[in-house]
C-alpha cells in the first residue's frame, strides 16, 4: 500500500458505503438505476480497490460476470458486442422450441 492508500476497517465499510451512495445520487455505479434497499460496497477482487455502490444483484452479476470473462478469455470489445446484440438474439429465431423449455402456466377464466 501507497502512503495515500486507505483500507477500510469492517466497522467502517457502512459509512464509507453510505457517504458514497450520496455521492452517486443514491443511483448504482453499475446499472444507473435508484438503490431503495440492501445497497453493496463493491470492489475489486484482484486489487481490493472499491469501485462504487451497487444493487446486491447487480453486485452478484457482476461478480459472475467477472468470473466468466476471465475463464473464456472474452475481452471488453467482445463483451461490448455481446451486450449490443443480447436484445436482438433473445428474440425467436427459430420455430423450434428446446425441449427442456417449460411454459408459464396460464391462468383459465382470467381476462
Amino acid at each position: 500500500m501507497t502512503i495515500s492508500e486507505t483500507k477500510l476497517k469492517y466497522r467502517e465499510i457502512k459509512p464509507w458505503r453510505d457517504s458514497l451512495l450520496i455521492e452517486q445520487e443514491q443511483c448504482c455505479a453499475l446499472c444507473g438505476e435508484t438503490i431503495d434497499s440492501d445497497p453493496v460496497l463493491d470492489h475489486c477482487h484482484t486489487t481490493g480497490y472499491v469501485r462504487g455502490v451497487l444493487h446486491r444483484g447487480c453486485n452478484a452479476l457482476l461478480g459472475k460476470l467477472e468470473r466468466n470473462l476471465a475463464i473464456n478469455k472474452i475481452t471488453p470489445s467482445r463483451l461490448k458486442a455481446i451486450c449490443e446484440n443480447l436484445s436482438e438474439y433473445t428474440e425467436h429465431h427459430h420455430s423450434v422450441i428446446h425441449p427442456t423449455h417449460k411454459p408459464k402456466k396460464t391462468t383459465k377464466g382470467r381476462k
